[in-house]
């Protein structure tokens, strides 16, 4: 029938008990005496030249035969300038999203602005005391740290140091073991993915979470329709579903041209390189319009140019209010775009401040190159040596 379609579906399902109706009657005129197995090899037959030749279904059939096409990003008409949102209940991406306004404008350059975001400086984000043990080892043990809307803050740390298992706990996917994570005033530790996402909170993965089986719309379009409002039987019948798909995909194409995936908007999820597969779920995550935004290693596998763009994007979002949570092993870009920086050394938060202030911090320098803490001499030459790079990168 069709997949990702409701009548597509249902208009298979009639088309398939037909076919098998059809074949008792057909097959026997053709083989004589045929029967049984004869008639379930012609209907596989049928049903593997269709998955072959027209994966869509009988939904795809109809669109090429009407000439139907999904339209391109350059033909969907602008919002007027007034307008704030999609659908007044949604709350629209704003339409100043292709400016390229200073980064700290909060103003014409500011980005998905939503109505109703708290007010830069309001805290986000609260975790006390957050511990999660595998049995006798503790992977991160009594981390404290908040977020404020309007805000970088970068997570960084050696490998294996539990940066990605602080993001699960905040985010759901993991129960911690001990202490709390509040979300908006409201405490949320312990409890299901969805309920973080409720709470205008998402993420990206530090392995890729792709729906390789669509295009880059159709996976942002998975992240917008958290802001959907049709529900089941609204959606099967259509009518009110269609004009909300048509938001939908207006806001999804708009997100991807914000990301700099405008030329692959339908394009197969599973062809793009690995750094355009990141940008694609920065994208989806944006599409949801979070108030907080984890990000785990966003710039793995980008270019120079694309790590540039992504870096003024985080900008532009910090300046529309948005507060930012970043876990990326680039320690240089780190420190040139984080407001404040926390750093986790076998699960144990070993320093917390500006990033001039982590850029010499002894603990900060022996848990990345090995000088010990009580080695004063070796300290100073590695905190030398540190400030001669971040003057040549300047």
């Amino acid at each position: 029938g069709g997949l990702g379609t409701v009548w597509g579906a249902v208009v298979g399902g009639f088309a398939v008990e037909f076919l098998d109706e059809g074949l008792r009657d057909f097959i026997p005129v053709i083989v004589p005496g045929a029967s049984g197995e004869v008639q379930l090899i012609g209907f596989g037959v049928i049903l593997t030249l269709v998955m072959i030749f027209l994966p869509g279904g009988l939904h795809q059939a109809f669109r090429v035969v009407t000439g139907l096409r999904a339209p391109r990003s350059g033909s969907i008409p602008s919002a007027p300038a007034s307008e704030e949102g999609i659908d007044p209940d949604q709350g629209k991406i704003s339409t100043n999203l292709t400016s390229q306004g200073p980064p700290e404008s909060v103003g014409e350059g500011a980005l998905l602005v939503r109505e109703g975001r708290p007010a830069p400086g309001t805290t986000l984000l609260e975790v006390k005391a957050l511990t999660k043990r595998y049995g006798g080892v503790v992977a991160v043990d009594s981390v404290n740290f908040d977020v404020a809307a309007g805000e970088i803050m970068a997570l960084i740390g050696p490998n294996g140091a539990g940066k990605t298992t602080c993001f699960n706990m905040i985010s759901g996917v993991t129960a911690p073991s001990d202490g709390s994570v509040v979300l908006s005033g409201e405490r949320i530790d312990g409890r299901k993915p969805h309920v973080f996402a409720r709470h205008r909170a998402t993420r990206t993965f530090q392995n890729l979470q792709v729906f390789g089986s669509t295009t880059v719309l159709g996976n942002v379009m998975v992240g917008r329709h958290l802001r959907s409002r049709v529900g089941l039987l609204r959606g099967m019948l259509g009518f009110a579903a269609r004009t909300e798909e048509r938001a939908i995909v207006a806001a999804a194409r708009e997100v991807i041209d914000l990301v700099g995936l405008a030329e692959d908007t339908d394009r197969p999820a599973a062809d793009l390189p690995f750094g355009r597969q990141r940008l694609m779920e920065v994208a989806r995550a944006l599409a949801t319009e979070p108030d907080l935004l984890l990000l785990d290693e966003p710039m793995a596998g980008l270019s120079g140019s694309e790590r540039r763009e992504l870096a003024g994007l985080l900008r532009r979002l910090r300046a529309g209010g948005m507060a930012i949570v970043l876990v990326e092993h680039d320690v240089e870009a780190v420190l040139a775009l984080a407001d404040r920086v926390a750093v986790l050394d076998d699960g144990v938060l070993i320093a917390l401040g500006r990033p001039d202030e982590i850029r010499t911090d002894p603990a900060v320098l022996a848990a990345y190159l090995g000088v010990e803490d009580d080695d004063p001499e070796a300290a100073a030459a590695v905190r030398d040596l540190a400030a001669e790079d971040a003057e040549g990168a300047r």
